[in-house]
């Protein structure tokens, strides 16, 4: 089962946001940057969510099994 928890990963989502948008800075984009930051920590949880989903119905045919 896999550890619950994040990294902290400023630089790199900062780094990230300009090579994906072809921005320049940040502060200058500050609105699209949100949004972006948005979006990135929204897909994160998805992946969370669904792997605990995934993880529970295993667990589930464990039991049922037992």
């Amino acid at each position: 089962m896999a550890f619950i928890g994040t990294t902290n990963r400023f630089n790199e989502l900062r780094n990230d946001f300009l090579k994906d948008t072809g921005a320049k800075n940040v502060e200058d984009n500050l609105e699209l940057y949100t949004l972006y930051v948005i979006a990135r920590f929204t897909d994160q949880n998805n992946r969370l969510l669904n792997n605990l989903m995934n993880e529970l119905q295993e667990m589930h045919k464990i039991i049922k099994r037992v």
